[in-house]
């Protein structure tokens, strides 16, 4: 077996269009490889590419997305260049395509896949459409995505994705080329298992962050309750139904921040000018460091998610800082959350339940501050860079032998 303290591991991305928590929780864990002293180099891709290509260029991505062999060559060339130990694949739709996988079969180089999303399930890979949380291809061919046009609202996109899932079903891609897959949370390993991956081959590793306070203590919360969203704004993330909870707390001394940015800000921000919330702040896209600083100044992170999230890293963020969190009972971030302990869970359809318990949140801050003592304690127990980094050594030794 190689010997898991000079691996040389080669990671695989393909970057969306926007970046997400994907990208930062990949980017976190080559950190913490080498500075743990192994050798680690990124092979990239970029969808950006894409509106370069000239149409027959971009027609052909239709079958590419199934079988790229330019991505395959690629990957068997940098594999053989860089001496790779191991390949880390974190996404690899649209452009590199699960071709990447048979490059490294043919080195014999093991294959660690990263699942953080349920694309290998979902056409438009969250469980999500109309507004709702859906599972009509869980567990089944999905056809239905098709129909339903889910992959971008477009009947060639989501034809092209459905052939690259049903033709690697065929060809138990995921059972024959993929030695591992890690997913960040139990959550999500129970539904990639529905949705028909092995369950012997799946790997829970949660997501971690930096400590923000370097083992200090963290900043006292304020005296006046700060209830603190972060997140995309678009309905999935359920900023709306907030402001709508919001509006009922009726507590003009109290503040709701609004981080981050997204197709529904307007309509979140018309909202706020038509029941007259002037409590309600926005502060528009904050960079991760601005993020933290902004949990530091609240008294609790507040995400009313309307789906299936596979972690929910601000909750974690939110943690480390040494705030509570209030979530939705729903998806991982209820896994994360242990109510009356690190904050509470809260039917995510009901109104009412969210006004009675953002209610309480404020007039109970002492008891808040306490929850928040509890949440740094289980950020240090959990979700730290050192103990990250050996459960994913604990992974590579697993695939390694």
């Amino acid at each position: 077996m190689t010997d898991p303290a000079s691996l040389r591991c080669l990671f695989l991305h393909n970057y969306y269009q926007q970046a997400g928590g994907e990208d930062l929780s990949m980017a976190a864990e080559i950190e913490i490889l080498r500075q743990a002293n192994h050798t680690v180099e990124l092979l990239a891709w970029h969808n950006d590419a894409i509106a370069d290509l000239a149409g027959a260029e971009k027609l052909s991505l239709f079958w590419q997305t199934t079988w790229n062999s330019a991505s395959k060559r690629r990957v068997y060339d940098a594999l053989q260049r860089f001496n790779a130990d191991l390949l880390h694949v974190q996404n690899f739709f649209p452009l590199a395509s699960p071709a990447v996988y048979s490059a490294a079969r043919q080195l014999g180089v093991p294959v660690v896949q990263h699942l953080r999303n349920f694309r290998l399930g979902c056409l438009n890979s969250y469980l999500y459409r109309q507004g709702r949380v859906c599972e009509a291809c869980v567990g089944r061919n999905p056809w239905r995505g098709v129909a339903y046009r889910c992959y971008r609202g477009s009947l060639p996109a989501s034809l092209s994705l459905w052939q690259m899932l049903t033709t690697h079903r065929w060809r138990r891609t995921w059972h024959r080329e993929v030695d591992v897959f890690i997913t960040p949370s139990r959550f999500a390993a129970t539904k990639l298992i529905e949705i028909g991956l092995p369950a012997e081959k799946i790997q829970v590793k949660p997501n971690f962050v930096a400590d923000p306070v370097a083992g200090n203590s963290p900043p006292p919360p304020p005296d006046r309750p700060i209830f603190t969203f972060v997140g995309r704004l678009s309905p999935e993330k359920g900023a709306l139904e907030l402001l709508q909870a919001w509006q009922q707390v009726r507590q003009p001394d109290w503040q709701l921040w609004i981080v981050g940015d997204g197709p529904e800000k307007a309509t979140l921000e018309r909202f706020c000018q038509e029941h007259d919330l002037g409590n309600v702040r926005f502060w528009g896209h904050c960079s991760p460091p601005q993020t933290l600083e902004l949990l530091q100044r609240s008294t609790l992170l507040v995400l009313p998610c309307r789906w299936y999230e596979t972690f929910g890293r601000v909750v974690i963020e939110a943690f480390a800082c040494g705030r509570p969190a209030l979530v939705s009972n729903i998806g991982a971030v209820a896994e994360l959350v242990n109510d009356g302990e690190t904050g509470f869970q809260v039917p995510y359809t009901d109104t009412a339940a969210w006004v009675e318990r953002l209610t309480w949140c404020g007039q109970n801050l002492a008891t808040l501050a306490r929850f928040g003592t509890q949440a740094r304690q289980s950020y240090l127990r959990h979700y730290t860079p050192a103990i990250n980094y050996q459960r994913l050594r604990e992974i590579y030794q697993q695939v390694l032998r």
